[in-house]
């Protein structure tokens, strides 16, 4: 396809900021009946890469990689993404950030009078982050800060989501954990859209700080939370950086299809 690049076997769309946010609220227009279940949208980058995709001598998680592989709708949130598609000579755009996209999305779901649901996350920081934003008329169809179990049913998070019939939901876990919660559960949800968004509520907030816009624009916004999380994030970038160079490796070598 012409409108994707497709990196470890994952489809990334050719999208800027702006299409990417006009995309998603097509998928809450179109409704949950035209696919059978809720669109599942993945923003990727080099932390999603590492924790899927396998190639020898690291490992992965394959439920999690094929769920990527057939995502409805997938962003590159990550600079590295961007570089690695150019280096294959099929360019993507832009960086297409999760923490950015959000806000575009809650401003537009306003205008067109779509609702969303938030699952996950800290329920303060969201609502903080609604009244930053200044979405007053946003149909907020419920904000649900769950404790959500991967290893065992819960049919009642389900439940919930069902009865509030969001157009957006968005999924606040984390990854893998949400990109795998939403692979588990799309056909059961009766939600237009979901969306993977880690802690961008928090972002949005101002209970975590990003980087300078010049870090973002250059690809450096990783160095940036490493310098405020350093316990906690720096072997997680060390490794996540190392199999990627590698992965891109063999990428580039045609290791993947």
């Amino acid at each position: 396809m012409n409108d994707v690049v497709k990196l470890f076997g994952i489809p990334v769309a050719k999208v800027t900021e702006a299409e990417a946010v006009e995309r998603i609220v097509s998928l809450a227009r179109e409704g949950r009946a035209c696919r059978g279940h809720a669109a599942f949208v993945a923003t990727l980058n080099v932390d999603f890469v590492s924790n899927a995709v396998s190639g020898w001598p690291f490992g992965g998680n394959d439920e999690l990689w094929g769920y990527l592989k057939k995502a409805d709708f997938v962003t590159a949130d990550g600079m590295p993404i961007v570089l690695l598609s150019r280096l294959l000579r099929n360019r993507l755009p832009e960086r297409v950030t999760g923490a950015d996209m959000v806000p575009a999305i809650c401003r537009r779901c306003e205008e067109e009078g779509l609702s969303v649901y938030v699952l996950g996350g800290d329920g303060d920081a969201i609502k903080e982050a609604f009244a930053k934003l200044g979405v007053g008329r946003l149909r907020v169809a419920g904000i649900d800060p769950a404790f959500v179990k991967l290893d065992e049913e819960q049919p009642d998070i389900v439940a919930r989501i069902n009865a509030a019939k969001p157009d957006i939901l968005f999924v606040a876990l984390g990854n893998p954990k949400q990109e795998l919660w939403m692979g588990r559960n799309a056909a059961k949800l009766d939600a237009s859209v979901m969306v993977g968004i880690g802690g961008t509520f928090n972002f949005i907030a101002g209970r975590v700080k990003r980087a300078p816009k010049w870090m973002q624009r250059r690809g450096l916004e990783w160095i940036y939370r490493i310098i405020q999380e350093p316990g906690r994030l720096w072997k997680r970038y060390a490794y996540g950086l190392a199999k990627f160079s590698w992965l891109s490796l063999r990428a580039l070598l045609g290791g993947y299809k």
